[in-house]
C-alpha cells in the first residue's frame, strides 16, 4: 500500500509542477509580425504604415493651433486596421521600447485628430489613424506596438507588431492632419 500511495503523491507532485498558471492559461491569444506586412488574428488584423518620431506635435484642436512638446519623443504610427466579424474598438494600444517596459497612448494627444482609439473598426471596411506615444529617448531603437480590444485581454486576440529599428534622429516638428501625418 506504502508504494501505490508514493507512487500517487510523486504523480501528482509532477503533475502540480508541470502545470501552466491560470494567468498564462487564460491570457491573450498572441500573433506576432513585423512592419512590413499586414498582421491578422482571427477578429482584426493592422498594418503599420509608417512611424515617425518628433521632438514636437501639433495638430488643430476646436478651430485653433495646439502644440505638445516633450522632454522625450512623440512616437506617432500610422495603421490601418480591419475587424473580421463583428464591429469593435481597439482601444488598447502599448508601445513596448527596446528596455522591455510598456508606454500607453499618451492622452496628452487624446483630442488629436485621426486617433484610432476614437474610432470603431467595422468587418469589412479598412479604418486608418493614428496611434499617438510619448517615451524617452532611449526608449525608441528597437520598439514593438501590441494591440487589442482592452488592455490585458483574457482569452482574447492580442496583435504585436515588431517595428523596424530606424537610428534617424526625431524631427523637430510634426504636424498631425484630419488626414493624417
Amino acid at each position: 500500500m506504502i508504494p501505490v500511495v508514493l507512487a500517487a503523491a510523486i504523480l501528482l507532485a509532477s503533475l502540480q509542477a508541470t502545470t501552466p498558471p491560470y494567468a498564462t492559461l487564460t491570457g491573450p491569444i498572441g500573433t506576432v509580425g513585423r512592419q512590413s506586412e499586414t498582421v491578422s488574428s482571427n477578429t482584426f488584423s493592422v498594418k503599420v504604415n509608417r512611424v515617425l518620431k518628433a521632438k514636437n506635435i501639433g495638430y488643430e484642436q476646436f478651430g485653433r493651433a495646439a502644440s505638445l512638446g516633450s522632454s522625450g519623443v512623440w512616437v506617432v504610427i500610422s495603421a490601418e486596421l480591419q475587424a473580421f466579424q463583428k464591429t469593435m474598438p481597439v482601444r488598447a494600444a502599448t508601445l513596448v521600447g527596446a528596455s522591455g517596459r510598456m508606454y500607453r497612448q499618451s492622452r496628452r494627444a487624446g483630442d488629436a485628430p485621426n486617433i484610432l482609439s476614437a474610432k470603431i473598426a467595422q468587418p469589412g471596411l479598412p479604418t486608418n489613424g493614428l496611434f499617438v506615444f510619448e517615451l524617452p529617448e532611449d526608449e525608441i531603437s528597437n520598439m514593438k506596438l501590441v494591440l487589442s480590444e482592452q488592455y490585458d485581454p483574457q482569452l482574447k486576440d492580442e496583435i504585436s507588431v515588431l517595428l523596424q529599428p530606424d537610428d534617424t534622429a526625431p524631427q523637430a516638428r510634426l504636424e498631425i492632419r484630419k488626414d493624417g501625418v
